[in-house]
């Protein structure tokens, strides 16, 4: 059982890292849109009109990207103060509370952005060029639920090491 959430865990891992290199992609086209925004805009006094909503939708994937990939890695920030008052048995408890809550809360969230995010019978579009949200909107559910799956193979994981001195995700001191 290990074994398996060891390996589903890699694979999720480089998943994520696909997600990665998409908001690198992103960071490095939101880069040159503003650079030629800036360019037109003060040096040819002449702004580019729309440019805010290739910067706004550009945005979705690297947040999309910094979400999936940060959560596999665990980029995110944590405070661990717990295990310094009540040591590991206390963390044990609480660690697998708040991977079920951040689970869930992943996938609640990711459900939304495919339901509710546009709503199902209406566009949801930016304010000058009419790009449609839709398909960013489910890029980053696809994100999202990555993240609540990953952080729901993390407390299989943690569950399974129980009654081990440490967490193998737990987070380092």
């Amino acid at each position: 059982m290990r074994a398996l959430l060891a390996t589903l865990d890699e694979q999720l891992g480089r998943l994520a890292g696909l997600f990665a290199l998409a908001g690198a992609a992103g960071i490095l086209v939101l880069l040159g849109v503003t650079v030629v925004a800036v360019f037109w805009r003060y040096v040819l006094n002449a702004p580019i009109f729309g440019i805010e909503d290739v910067s706004i939708v550009t945005l979705t994937v690297v947040a999309a990207g910094s979400v999936a990939y940060g959560g596999s890695k665990g980029a995110h920030v944590s405070i661990n103060l717990l295990t310094y008052f009540w040591g590991r048995r206390v963390t044990r408890l609480t660690d697998a509370v708040m991977r079920f809550a951040v689970a869930a809360i992943a996938l609640l969230a990711a459900y939304a952005l495919v339901t509710k995010a546009c709503g199902l019978e209406k566009a949801c579009i930016t304010s000058n060029l009419a790009i449609e949200h839709r398909v960013f909107f489910y890029v980053l559910a696809a994100a999202m639920g990555l993240y609540g799956v990953n952080v729901a193979v993390h407390l299989a994981i943690g569950l399974a090491h129980w009654n081990e001195a440490r967490d193998p995700n737990e987070v380092e001191d």
